[in-house]
């Protein structure tokens, strides 16, 4: 039996979905839910189970690859799909929302740690595609990403094209959006990577490391041309009918999702022109919650704000349901020059490899971002790299073929000014 991670979030989207409109379907797709997580989790550690929920839930917490929280949430899963199942008996009791409310915490506390230990697995796995392969003659070692902001840049500046001219072949690694990328340039394990410049200068302050090995080649744009931030609400939760105005004045008593540990995070702090003491002073609350969690945030809780990505933005824009409370135009001059700047993306280069290159950071500059711009007249070729990111770049799992090629288009142009808004 196969299953994979995007196989285990369907199933949890699916639960979701009838949390509220047929809880009893929920807690049989909880069950199956938490049977996918775990027989997934045993087959990233090579550990034989029967695929049965008791099973692997013995077998993995006897190896001590389950924390006791998420132990205790898969239990309670379980009691309640077994209650699921009792209930749909003849002489069964009707089950209702609210009694499946503590099988829907635990599911989401699940998923939100199953989310974090699938990237620590996907991390690991370039992680050591990057330890093979050592530094050679020739070679040119490159960050991938599945990004579609950084993907474009990788696949419309021509880096084999302009690699080529110094006798030097692309080697791609892919790797998740974090600091580490800048370490790994910096300790020689990456040539080349592209990442947020207000991180990097940062980390050329504190890492003596980054400082000495690190030079950015040149600026390569801004996603979303400065403007990526937002504050997700549902109209019929808490917010629905306040302004951004009314928000701005009383924040007290918001919650709001984002991952901790991202610049998304970053944003929400300069956009309160604070830090996150002064967000508890205002009263706010941050939720740290996964990159792939959607718009089921709001079926957990209607009055909770959402950051995300521009993927989350999108689809919300297809949907009724909701609006966005606060926005990147919403916000003072002075902010939105903050939040621009955040946005910015620098490509960065080992000096060592960079040396060996026999070429200065400008002159590669001039001949990446040449081709990158070449691209918006060349019709052809732009319209081969919006097919590569529609199939390459990571997308939500339901999207469809036709709402993954307008968030790409919507992507480059936003970014790049590159086709038709």
């Amino acid at each position: 039996m196969t299953v994979n991670e995007g196989e285990s979030f369907r199933l949890y989207r699916k639960a979701l979905r009838y949390a509220e409109s047929d809880p009893e379907v929920f807690l049989s797709t909880a069950r199956r839910a938490a049977e996918s997580i775990l027989l997934d989790i045993a087959m990233q550690e090579a550990v034989g189970s029967k695929p049965t929920l008791e099973s692997l839930l013995t077998v993995l917490t006897t190896k001590g690859l389950l924390p006791r929280k998420v132990v205790l949430a898969v239990r309670t899963i379980q009691n309640y799909g077994n209650y699921g199942s009792h209930a749909l008996e003849p002489s069964g009791e009707e089950i209702s929302a609210e009694d499946v409310q503590p099988c829907l915490t635990a599911l989401t506390q699940l998923a939100a740690w199953y989310g974090r230990t699938a990237s620590s697995f996907a991390e690991n796995e370039g992680r050591e595609a990057l330890a093979a392969m050592q530094r050679a003659a020739g070679a040119t070692r490159l960050a991938d990403s599945t990004l579609i902001v950084v993907k474009a840049l990788l696949l419309g500046c021509g880096f084999e094209e302009v690699m080529a001219r110094y006798n030097h072949r692309v080697a791609y690694i892919q790797l998740p959006w974090s600091d580490q990328l800048v370490r790994d340039v910096a300790q020689g394990r990456l040539d080349l990577a592209i990442y947020n410049e207000q991180r990097l200068l940062k980390m050329t302050e504190d890492e003596k490391e980054v400082q000495s090995q690190v030079v950015s080649v040149g600026r390569l744009g801004h996603s979303m041309g400065g403007r990526n931030f937002y504050l997700l609400a549902a109209r019929g939760g808490r917010w629905g009918r306040t302004t951004a105005e009314e928000f701005l004045a009383d924040p007290a008593g918001a919650e709001i999702a984002v991952p901790r540990h991202s610049d998304m995070f970053a944003n929400v702090l300069s956009a309160f022109s604070t830090d996150e003491d002064g967000l508890r002073d205002m009263g706010v609350r941050v939720l740290d919650v996964p990159h792939h969690l959607g718009l089921e945030l709001f079926h957990l809780n209607r009055d909770v704000l959402a950051v995300g990505g521009q993927n989350l933005r999108m689809h919300a824009r297809d949907e009724d349901d909701y609006f966005e409370l606060l926005n990147s135009d919403m916000l003072p001059a002075a902010t939105q020059a903050r939040l621009r700047s955040a946005a910015a993306n620098v490509l960065v280069a080992n000096r060592a490899w960079l040396s060996a290159l026999d070429t200065r950071p400008s002159d590669l500059y001039r001949q990446l971002m040449r081709r990158f711009h070449d691209m918006g007249s060349d019709q052809t070729r732009f319209e081969s790299v919006v097919d590569d990111l529609i199939a390459h770049a990571s997308f939500p799992l339901q999207s469809s073929q036709v709402s993954r090629e307008r968030l790409v288009r919507h992507v480059l142009f936003e970014s790049y000014r590159l086709g038709d808004p």
